[in-house]
Order: C-alpha cells, then structure tokens, then sequence
C-alpha cells in the first residue's frame, strides 16, 4: 500500500509537470508569438549612422569663415561586414583601393571588431563610385557614404578663434555618445561650442538575412546638420591685424638684427611673435584677434604630416597666445596706479595732490630694512624734468610711479592696505581669467604677500631669502616683477578704465542660430562696476591722448605719420623686460631682451575701439608696438584707403 501511494504520488508530479509544459508551449506559441517573432527580426535588422555636417561659422557681418564640401567616400560599415564573405572582401577592396591585403584586413577586422565605420578610401573618383555601386556582391559590408568635409574658407585669416577639429582622443571618448570616428572640435569655436556646432547624425535602418548580407533598405533617418555660428569677429579688421602684426614682427627682426633673424637657440633676442586684440570697450566684444604666425586650419581636416605638425609645434602655432600668452605688462600697467593714485589721493608730493611738480632725474634710491641701499634707474637714465602725475604717465616717468609705490609701502600701516594697488588691478579684472567663450584662457598673476609666502613655502618659484617688500611693490607698480597679464586682459582693463568703470565679459559669439531657425543670442554680460569719479576717467583719456599727442609722449614719434584724425588716439606704450643681458652670437653683450607693448584707445573721448598689441622680444613699446597698432588703429578710423606706412620711430618706453 506505500507503494501504490508512492506510486500514485509520482504520476500526479509527473501530470503536473507535463501541464506546466503544456501550458508553456501553447504560451510562447499563441500569446508570445509576436513578441518573440518581433525579437526574431530584431535580429535581422541592422542600423548604420550617417554623418551630420557641422554647422556654419561667419563673421559679424555675416562673411562665411567654416563650411563643408561633400566628399564620396568607401567606408567598411563593421555591422554589415560577414565572417563568410571577409576572404572575398578582402581581396576585392585591395584590388579597388590599391591598399596590401594585410593593411585592409586590418581595417576590415577593426570595423567589424568595433561594429563602426572605417574609411577605405578618402574620395572616390566617380569612375569609382560607378564601379562599387554596380558591382555590390562583390563588397559586401563597403558603402558608399557621402560625407560632410570641413573648409576653412579664409585659411590662415582667425585659427586663434576659429579653431579646428580632430578625432576623438581618450577623455572625449569617455564622453557618453563620442565614437572614436566622430570629428569634434579641438581648440577655439570650434571647440567651446562644439554641442551646438555638431548635429546630430542620421541613420540607416536595413533589414539583412543570416548571413549578414544587406537584403533591402527599411527606412532612413536624415542627419540634422549644425547651428551656424555668427562671430563678433570683423574679416576686414581681422585680415588689417593680421598683416600689421606680421609687419611688426618683421620690423623687431630688422632692428635686432641688419636683414632680420630667424628665431633660435643661439640667438635668445631674436623677436619671436606678434600677438593682438581688438575690443569693443562697450559691450566686450572681441573685434579681432590673431597671433604671428599663425596656421591654417585647413590642414587638420585630413591629417597633419608627421614633418608639418612638429614644425609648426615648434613654433607654438597652435597656442591662441592673446588669451595664453602671460606677459609682463610693463609700463601699460602705469594707469592701474594713476586711476588709483587720483582715487586715493596718492601723490609723492607733500601737497598730496596730482599738480604739483616733481623732479624725475633718473635715478631713485631705495634703502633695503638693513640700510643698504638699491639705485633705481628710469628708462630713460637722463630722467624727464618736472613732472606731475599728468606728465608722469605722458613721459611713462618710472621714478614718479616707484614714489606712489613707496607711498603705499611706507603707508601700510597707518593710511594704507600694503595690497591697494593689487586690489584696484584686480578689479580690472587682472589676476583672473576673463571668462571669455573661448577654451584653455589663463589667468594672469598679480603678486602680493600671501602669493609670495606660498610661493617660497610651496614652489621653487622664488629662490631668495628676503621678505616681501617694499622693492616688490615697485616693481608691481610699473608692471614688472612677477606681474603677468594675457593681451586680452590688458585691452579688456582698459575698456573699463575708458568705458566708466564697467568690466565686460568678453565674447567671440554674436548669436547662434539652431537648423530649425532658432536664434541664440550670446548677450553681451556686465561682470562689474569699478567706482570711478568722472573726472578720473576724464583725466586718464586726456593723458592717453596726450601720450601719443603730447611733446613728451612716448607714442608720438609712432604716430607721427598718422593722419588728421590722430587727436582722435590714445593709448599707452610699455617694455617688459625678458632677458637681462646675454652673449650675441659674434661675443658682444646685449643688455636686454625686452618686449614691446601697447594699449591704444579710439576715438578717445567716446572711446569704441581698444587694441592691445605685444611682440614678443620685440624691444622698444613706443618703436615697435605702437606703430603695429597704429596701422589698426588708420583702418578702424579711416577704412583702408587711410592706412599708410607708419612703420618709423625712435626709442621709447
């Protein structure tokens, strides 16, 4: 009877079991008979993206700068390749391209491995593109793909804001949606806007059978091309940057040396580079902007050579030196001390105002804690006679400002902060970044004594034994020391010094405008209001004006040839020191390598323009930078009938 029960249970459990199959089977065979036959042809379908055309970038006025031109390619679609037909493929494709066997089963193994596209051939004649499309079985997993190929239409004209593109590197391929053969962009424009700029790519749906093999075209999704950018940029003030900064350039060569040099190794002060900016002072937009040399874009679209990339690399080209480039300002750095000497009333006179004479005679001499003393030298040694805060900024009278400085140091604890010159620099917007819309700005550097104890508590950057000082001071106030600014920087505190006080956020972008015809506004941002009195910034363009105007102004001799409307024009030389002498290459000493700078300001009292211009180991601001920005300065004022060789001078701060 245990039996017979035993028995009886195990034929329950095996009916019970036999019901649940059944109910199973009819499951997947009526209720789920859609879904797995919809999961069935999922696998037969195989989806291929096409590439989206990046969107347009034009200059203020609308002049195109970036476009596309379409290109046919052969490309090995991986999803489509078969393990079947890759022998025959393999064979065929070398036979087309011209590539070893090896090479292309090599990219027909990456692209299947990756399930991605790999391009076969660059650009298909159309011999070639009749050939691969009548003969389909024979390449099997090839595709012809029309493809979207940058052009730099003005090549060489803006690359420092332009910029250019590149395949994905790691980090971008980390992004979510980056594929390694997306181009996306990599410096300027192209790449702080990137997202906008793209598109979105199309794809491709077919149906295929088991052996992978394309059996029709199911449907298609078109790619939606890129927003087109509109720049703040100006072609014709860019392109009149362009040449004067060459010429420039190649005036420091000529005074260096008698036929120009080349820059080396052996010859330290040769003139390696002219940077320039271009700023409306009254919304921050960013008119023109270049280095030189410069690079055309144009080569990065199908690879730069090996040879090419380490030449121009060695040049630095591809640095957007405007916004990358940290230089001493030099003497342009008086007006931050002449704006805080009039608001301060900071005045080496005892009548502590900004009218009564002082004798510059050249030489200054500071005692050191311990009595020792430090003879100080003007830049011109003879020194400028009587001057007062007015003539001191005209004759860019380094004793005059050392004085203001030494009026703060010895202030510091009684009338004083010890940083007040530091903080009215810094509300400039020195010692910080700008905020422009471009990538990789630096920030600049204004010293103080918090940054100097770190410095010598963290980094090798000081190698000395002495406190902060007095002496530091005095180099900040005339720009020197450990001083750095970008060319951005500079035109950018000036706008605000002659603008009022208002410090705008600089910009490259106007508007972009979407593919479906929306437009975005970049507004121009107000990131601070400096407190300046009206007569302050009455005053500063009056002296600006008198710097290139004025009998001891050390701009005139560079706008000598100018023109009638050179009343019109203000501005500010400065040399910054690099180099404190070293051996030429024929065993004499030279003293200095020094760059050479200038601020101008147009037209002075309503003020529109501001151009700051650096040549790197160019020498003399007054000789060399200001006659480049003169140039400039002829073509914003008169347009370019009125530009005229301005390139004469003599020495000057």
């Amino acid at each position: 009877m245990t039996f017979g029960w035993r028995l009886g249970a195990l034929a329950i459990a095996f009916a019970a079991l036999f019901g649940v199959l059944t109910l199973r089977m009819w499951s997947i065979q009526i209720t789920s008979a859609s879904e797995y036959e919809e999961a069935a042809e999922s696998n037969l379908i195989k989806f291929v993206d096409t590439p989206a055309p990046r969107g347009q970038i034009r200059d203020i006025n609308g002049n195109l700068l970036a476009d596309n031109r379409n290109v046919r390619r052969a490309v090995i679609e991986g999803a489509l390749v078969t393990r079947d037909g890759e022998a025959q493929l393999v064979r065929n494709l070398s036979a087309f391209s011209g590539l070893p066997e090896a090479e292309v089963k090599a990219l027909v193994d990456e692209a299947r491995d990756r399930g991605d596209r790999i391009e076969v051939v660059g650009e298909l004649t159309d011999d070639q593109v009749v050939f691969l499309s009548e003969h389909p079985e024979d390449f099997v997993g090839v595709r012809i793909v029309d493809t979207p190929v940058r052009v730099y239409v003005e090549g060489e004209l803006a690359p420092d804001v332009i910029g250019y593109i590149g395949r994905p590197d790691a980090d971008d391929l980390e992004k979510p949606g980056i594929k390694p053969t997306d181009v996306l962009g990599k410096a300027g424009v192209e790449r702080q806007y990137d997202g906008v700029i793209r598109g979105e790519s199309g794809r491709i749906k077919y149906r295929i059978n088991a052996r992978g093999e394309i059996l029709e075209q199911l449907g298609e999704q078109l790619p939606s091309p890129g927003g087109t950018v509109f720049l703040t940029i100006d072609s014709d003030v860019q392109a009149i940057l362009n040449s004067s900064l060459a010429q420039g350039l190649q005036l420091a060569r000529e005074l260096h040396r008698e036929g120009g040099c080349v820059p080396s190794d052996d010859d330290p002060g040769c003139p390696v580079r002219a940077v320039g900016v271009v700023i409306d002072p009254n919304d921050g937009s960013l008119i023109g902007m270049s280095s030189v040399p410069g690079f055309d874009p144009n080569i990065f679209v199908e690879g730069v050579s090996d040879e090419e990339w380490q030449r121009l690399n060695q040049q630095a080209v591809f640095n957007n030196f405007a916004i990358q480039g940290v230089y001493a300002p030099a003497s342009t750095f008086k007006s931050v001390a002449y704006i805080a000497a009039l608001e301060e009333t900071i005045f080496p006179q005892e009548a502590r105002t900004d009218a009564d004479p002082y004798v510059c005679d050249g030489l200054l001499e500071f005692r050191f804690r311990d009595g020792s003393p430090q003879l100080y030298r003007d830049w011109l040694e003879s020194g400028h006679g009587e001057v007062d805060l007015h003539g001191g900024l005209q004759a860019s009278c380094d004793l005059y400002f050392w004085e203001i400085a030494l009026k703060v140091w010895n202030g510091r604890l009684t009338d004083y902060d010890e940083s007040l010159l530091q903080e009215w620099a810094r509300l400039f917007g020195f010692d910080k970044a700008t905020g422009i819309d471009l990538p990789f700005e630096r920030s600049g550097l204004i010293p103080d004594r918090d940054w100097f104890e770190t410095a010598q508590r963290e980094t090798p950057l000081l190698v000395r034994d002495t406190p902060w000082s007095g002496g530091d001071v005095m180099n900040i106030v005339i720009g020197q020391g450990s001083v750095l600014a970008t060319p951005l920087q500079l035109a950018n505190a000036y706008a605000s010094m002659v603008n009022g006080g208002t410090v705008w956020q600089p910009r490259v972008v106007d508007r972009v405008e979407t593919g479906d015809g929306a437009i975005l506004e970049n507004t121009p941002l107000a990131v601070s209001q400096v407190g300046l009195g009206d007569r302050t910034v009455a005053l500063l363009r009056r002296d600006l004006q008198q710097v290139v105007n004025g009998g001891n102004g050390t701009a005139r001799t560079a706008f000598a040839n100018f023109g009638e409307k050179v009343e019109q024009i203000g501005g500010k030389t400065g040399t910054g020191e690099v180099i404190k002498g070293f051996i030429g290459e024929d065993g004499t000493v030279i003293q200095d390598v020094d760059n050479a700078l200038f601020v101008g300001v147009a037209p002075i009292n309503n003020p529109q323009y501001v151009i700051a211009v650096v040549i790197e180991r160019g020498g003399s601001g007054g000789r060399v930078a200001a006659p480049t920005a003169a140039r400039v300065l002829q073509f914003l004022l008169n347009g370019i009938e009125g530009v005229t060789d301005v390139f004469a001078g003599e020495e000057a701060d």
